[in-house]
């Protein structure tokens, strides 16, 4: 397996495109006419809890042809007996999986932004799942504190501020930024903001 360069992690946000699903990825063109059957309850917990599960549809494993976008935007964990509440940052759990547990010595990490629905909206493809919310996803995960936010087909290049490359090293334990790579057509998330200024 080739690890990523820094090429491959610019051209992603100079493409204009952005963040691709892997179902898109393995289907280009995509078939927009099958979005609407992909973007299921069904699909997301698949995606969620058995992502490496056979799709009997396709024979492959689900993970090769998921229309979600798996993002990390942290989580706290409660800790009933010791009364007390762990925070999961989005970055600390971004990079235990773009060093695949600390098996590779490089990860790239997009810090980008998405528009949650305020409840459960898998059909919309235009907002994000807040899959770590309990209040709306309340069936047992074993991987909620993994602090998932799921996307859908594509996160756009313009919500994309920038690539950053972390580097691990696995004798020393100690991980940090080596790189970073702006984008100039980012878009910050206040351009939707309905926040009016008043006196």
């Amino acid at each position: 397996m080739s690890l990523p360069s820094d090429e491959v992690a610019r051209r992603l946000i100079d493409s204009e495109l952005g963040i691709t699903c892997r179902w898109w990825q393995r289907n280009n063109p995509l078939p927009g006419n099958m979005v609407a059957s992909k973007l299921t309850a069904q699909n997301l917990n698949l995606h969620v809890n058995h992502f490496e599960s056979i799709d009997p549809a396709t024979g492959l494993p689900f993970c090769e042809e998921t229309p979600f976008i798996s993002l990390s935007c942290g989580t706290v964990e409660r800790d009933t007996v010791a009364k007390t509440n762990f925070v999961h940052t989005a970055r600390h759990t971004a990079l235990w999986f773009g060093t695949q547990f600390g098996k590779v010595p490089v990860a790239y990490l997009y810090v980008c932004w998405v528009v949650l629905a305020p409840r459960s909206a898998v059909a919309v493809q235009g907002v994000a799942e807040e899959i770590r919310d309990l209040n709306t996803y309340r069936r047992y995960s074993p991987y909620q504190t993994e602090g998932e936010v799921a996307a859908k087909i594509l996160l756009p290049a313009n919500q994309i501020s920038q690539c950053e490359r972390w580097e691990w090293d696995r004798e020393a334990k100690t991980i940090r930024r080596a790189w970073v790579y702006r984008n100039s057509g980012f878009v910050a998330p206040e351009a939707l903001s309905n926040v009016r200024e008043m006196i």
